[in-house]
């Protein structure tokens, strides 16, 4: 009796490529202040300490402001070389959707999360939040590594009912 293996090469090889899976993404808002970030070794070596996490800031000089808070599932480590973070949002005063492309760190190695910050003249006020947002994580080719939006982002689309 001759008994066929292809179908454990096939379980086997397709659970090979769950390895692969894209990072999910797990998205919370937080306005912080400069102080927020200061660590007491900071004092000593005038380094900012991280504390664990990986931080990338829309203008790296300010560390106020609002910030997207990205738990990655795979870990920052996990993500290609020249991968970038592209942050759209709907900013509650001006009407039209604003764009930030960020190169995504990659250390701390082990940290799962990312902040990503909107800081400086980019985001000055603790008071408002985006009216509808996005994040996508790109690989260096441009191809989505992981995203997650808002419930408006991808609310329906508004048609002029004016005739044409």
């Amino acid at each position: 009796m001759r008994r066929h293996f292809w179908p454990i090469w096939l379980v086997t090889g397709l659970a090979g490529l769950v390895g692969y899976a894209a990072p999910e993404l797990q998205t919370r808002i937080v306005y912080k202040e400069h102080g927020d970030f200061v660590r007491l070794s900071e004092f000593f070596n005038g380094r900012e300490d991280s504390s664990g996490r990986a931080i990338v800031r829309s203008q790296p000089n300010s560390r106020t402001g609002l910030y997207f808070s990205l738990n990655i599932s795979g870990g920052v480590g996990q993500l290609p070389e020249g991968a970038k973070v592209v942050l759209d949002l709907v900013h509650p005063i001006l009407p039209e959707v604003k764009a930030f492309e960020l190169i995504a760190p990659r250390t701390p190695v082990d940290s799962r999360e990312m902040l990503v910050g909107l800081t400086g003249d980019d985001w000055s006020s603790p008071k408002g939040k985006p009216v509808a947002w996005r994040v996508r994580i790109l690989g260096a080719s441009g191809g989505v590594l992981a995203a997650e939006q808002s419930f408006l982002w991808g609310g329906p689309k508004v048609v002029s009912a004016s005739p044409q």
